[in-house]
């Protein structure tokens, strides 16, 4: 049986450009960049302008709203404790360089701080 809650999740970081987040990334998950996706073992990622940022308006409260999306795809859906660990690993990296970020998916309540929103509401 199929549990395709991990195939997929989405995270916004509250930083101002997703060259410099996607370089972030690679550099501390000792990751490949190809052509601006970054790979690691059982994923991909593309840090990316959220197009829900309207007409770059500066970024409100509401994290899906924030200026970089990252979306991170599992190369199999099956697996996941390395959608899991990946995805703490992203969330930790960023919130160590200074960046707000929240992960948006079906396991969220399976990484730290509840992928972000139980941080980003203490800190608020």
């Amino acid at each position: 049986m199929t549990d395709s809650r991990y195939g997929y999740c989405s995270a916004y970081v509250k930083a101002s450009d997703a060259k410099m987040v996607t370089e972030i990334l690679a550099t501390a998950l000792g990751a490949e960049i190809e052509d601006d996706n970054i790979r690691l073992r059982g994923v991909i990622m593309d840090a990316r302008t959220n197009p829900d940022v309207e007409d770059g308006s500066a970024p409100g409260d509401d994290f899906v709203r924030w200026p970089v999306l990252i979306e991170i795809d599992a190369d199999d859906p099956d697996d996941g404790a390395t959608m899991v660990a990946v995805v703490s690993r992203i969330l930790s990296t960023l919130w160590d360089a200074g960046y707000p970020t929240v992960a948006a998916c079906d396991f969220e309540d399976e990484l730290p701080w509840g992928g972000g929103l139980r941080r980003l509401a203490e800190t608020s």
